[in-house]
């Protein structure tokens, strides 16, 4: 019985709460990882997704395992953005895109297009383009409809119905702010570029759904004004949008939970479809921890349970899905965002092992 009493006593003292490769003996209810009996997308009644680039669909074998694991829609990161497509004067390179929309055909996944304006993916050669303002609004239109239509093209069976695998596009990303006010787009198109450019996504595409996507929306009250008041001068002035992408970056903490349930009712009053586009949740904005502990990744994973049960609040109809900016910490772009490598926003560690974020996902997914 002593040497029982002492096997235990030495046990609970070697535990550590940060270390997630910890024995499975060993403090298992302070784990920061869990193994997950559920895949989220089978728990969802909504497309769950994640972002990918070409490079690590053809390269990292144990990457697609998991993505085709847990998630069924896809949002490519950089690869069908502007800067990485159109490559001249009517000239584009689709070859990156290709790879994602074959894959995504392969594994019957969905992809979201994001994002086909964007005033931080603009190619060299289009920011310092010397042609008149018409040539430069005739290229725009071009880029767009050519894309548009190209990636149309691609068809799948989902549930026995014939639909095109890239089912909507991020058309414009964050207009709202200082960059995209003083950008070429709104400089040599004109204070209606956004109007232009969702009118001439629809001609190239009558059916794909066309969104809006910006960040903070569910925290500045200003921003959720904009984007309402887009809403409805899009509806008066027969414009076409299908939905609004709110990105989600947010912290464990802040902001808090009531606003983004007040910001998101007055977004579903609107009636119209909602996408939580890029949701990563920090933990370490302070810098106050120098690895991730499980009080904090507790935190985190009640913070993904209340995001998601938050969702739930979108009627049916209009559920477009949930897509997570990023499968591992590692990878994630506020590291480098936020000049802070000991930051933990992801579902994921470095060895692919789901941390209990993901359970707090996959319990705010229940219905």
């Amino acid at each position: 019985m002593r040497k029982l009493i002492l096997l235990c006593f030495l046990l609970f003292f070697s535990c550590s709460k940060d270390d997630s490769t910890m024995d499975p003996l060993c403090c298992v209810h302070e784990s920061i990882t869990y193994v997950p009996t559920e895949n989220l997308k089978d728990l969802a009644s909504f497309p769950v997704g994640n972002i990918v680039s070409a490079n690590k669909i053809l390269t990292n074998n144990q990457f697609r395992s998991v993505l085709l694991n847990d998630f069924n829609s896809i949002t490519a990161e950089n690869d069908m953005k502007m800067a990485n497509i159109f490559i001249g004067p009517n000239s584009y390179d689709f070859s990156d895109g290709d790879i994602i929309i074959d894959f995504a055909q392969q594994n019957g996944v969905r992809v979201f297009g994001h994002a086909l304006i964007w005033h931080s993916s603009i190619p060299n050669w289009l920011q310092n383009y010397s042609g008149t303002d018409n040539e430069f609004e005739q290229l725009i239109e071009n880029y767009i409809k050519s894309t548009v239509s190209h990636f149309s093209q691609q068809k799948m069976l989902i549930d026995g119905e014939e639909v095109s695998v890239v089912a909507a596009w991020d058309v414009v990303n964050e207009a709202f702010t200082s960059q995209a006010e003083s950008s070429i787009f709104r400089q040599r198109i004109g204070d209606n570029y956004l109007e232009k450019c969702f009118t001439w996504a629809r001609e190239a595409d009558a059916d794909v759904k066309l969104f809006y996507n910006d960040y903070k929306i569910e925290s500045i009250p200003s921003k959720l004004n904009q984007v309402l008041n887009l809403i409805d001068d899009f509806r008066i002035n027969n414009i076409p949008i299908d939905g609004i992408g709110l990105q989600m970056h947010i912290d464990h903490i802040d902001p808090n939970l009531v606003q983004i349930k007040n910001h998101l009712d007055q977004i579903i009053e609107k009636d119209i479809l909602i996408h939580f586009s890029e949701l990563d949740v920090t933990v370490n904005r302070n810098v106050d921890i120098s690895e991730l502990t499980y009080e904090r990744a507790l935190s985190q994973e009640n913070r993904y349970r209340d995001i998601v049960e938050t969702y739930r609040r979108v009627p049916f109809e209009n559920r477009f899905g949930i897509t997570l900016w990023g499968m591992r910490d590692i990878d994630s772009w506020l590291l480098n965002h936020h000049n802070n490598p000991l930051e933990y926003p992801l579902l994921f560690d470095t060895g692919y092992n789901a941390k209990i974020a993901h359970r707090g996902f996959a319990n705010g997914l229940i219905e």
